[in-house]
């Protein structure tokens, strides 16, 4: 954060380095929706402000905060979420607008953020994740201390006593115990896991991308790279590797298979099952599969295609055939102006011979002479 006193240049630099990549389109160009800080080389007051020099990149499909100082952006987050999020919501969609549009503004005023729906969203999201971590490890909190006598007396650091008693209250409720128990029996069914530890796996394909083009590792490279150990030189879990093993064999079929290769996507998503609309499996958070609807206009669009192209073929092909026959015909034409003047002359030679003879004398006593 600036102070005041600090020159032009270390300004310059901060602008560079403050960056926040948020990245939220389904394109694969590279757009800054925000532009960056007007008052570059201006002192600023002492104290928490504004972060200058955050841009939002659209980039791939994600939806998720990336970038070198992305956990500063969820550390302030954080704090504003214990501000405006009262615990005693269950739920994300349960708090009310005005907390959420408060939240945004604190947000979107501390980094400098544009204001667009696709920028909202993703920090809704983050806000919303950050909003079920705090809650579950305060049931983390509870479920350790829940025996001891004074359990509502001790809320943990940073809880009010009244939300800390609405928690309690709720983590006892038939409702809680219930969505608890199914989400245990969901994780037990996880037979894969990752090395990215706490680490997005957005962060890490941001953190790996090529630093010339911009372009994060493929799919395939990310599944390996978060799912093989180093330090064990094997997979983390043998279904990994076994997926690993089947998506290239589909997008790279050996010979004598007659599959046609898939892409990445479609790989992913025959060898990991079917798949959700709001994510792409072992993509990490905020990758959405391509959409269904999507999926039948890109396959009405591409037949339609076809049948222009095969359209166009055809009319090629007739154009090649009318230019030859039109060809063919001026030949014959220029054949028979040949025969029919060669017809006349041998005609009038033979009606007049005499003429033809006076005719050639003539032009020999008096050739043609020049005009000067």
């Amino acid at each position: 954060m600036a102070t005041r006193g600090r020159g032009k240049g270390q300004q310059n630099l901060e602008q560079v380095q403050g960056q926040h990549f948020i990245q939220n389109s389904q394109e694969q160009s590279t757009e800054i929706a925000t532009s960056q800080a007007d008052d570059i080389g201006t002192s600023r007051k002492e104290g928490r402000g504004i972060t200058n020099g955050c841009s939002v990149e659209k980039q791939r499909r994600r939806k998720r905060v990336v970038g070198d100082y992305a956990k500063h952006l969820k550390t302030e987050a954080r704090v504003i979420l214990k501000q405006h999020a009262p615990l005693q919501y269950a739920h994300w969609k349960d708090i009310p607008l005005e907390n959420k549009r408060k939240m945004w503004v604190a947000m979107k005023q501390k980094f400098n953020l544009g204001e667009n729906p696709q920028t909202r969203e993703v920090i809704d999201k983050q806000l919303n994740r950050q909003y079920r971590n705090r809650r579950s490890k305060l049931h983390s909190y509870y479920l350790d201390n829940k025996f001891k006598e004074d359990i509502f007396e001790r809320p943990p650091a940073g809880v009010k006593l009244g939300d800390w008693e609405h928690l309690i209250t709720y983590f006892e409720s038939d409702e809680f115990k219930k969505l608890s128990d199914k989400n245990s029996v969901n994780r037990s069914k996880l037979n894969m896991r990752h090395t990215c530890g706490t680490k997005s796996i957005a962060q890490y394909c941001y953190e790996n991308r090529d630093t010339e083009t911009g372009e994060e590792p493929t799919h395939t490279a990310s599944w390996k790279k978060t799912r093989f150990s180093k330090k064990k030189n094997d997979w983390v879990d043998p279904e990994s590797g076994r997926v690993y093993d089947q998506i290239g064999r589909l997008q790279n079929p050996v010979d004598g298979d007659d599959k046609e290769p898939m892409s990445e996507d479609e790989a992913f998503i025959e060898a990991l099952g079917p798949e959700k609309s709001s994510r792409l499996r072992g993509c990490g958070d905020g990758l959405k599969p391509p959409s269904k609807k999507g999926q039948r206009i890109d396959e009405e669009l591409e037949k339609e295609n076809e049948e222009l192209k095969k359209r166009a073929e055809e009319d090629k092909e007739c154009m090649k055939e009318m230019a030859l026959r039109i060809e063919a015909l001026e030949s014959q034409a220029n054949n028979q102006e040949t025969q029919v003047q060669a017809q006349v002359q041998a005609y009038l030679k033979a009606q007049f011979p005499a003429l033809f003879q006076s005719l050639g004398e003539t032009s020999q006593t008096h050739p043609p002479q020049a005009n000067v």
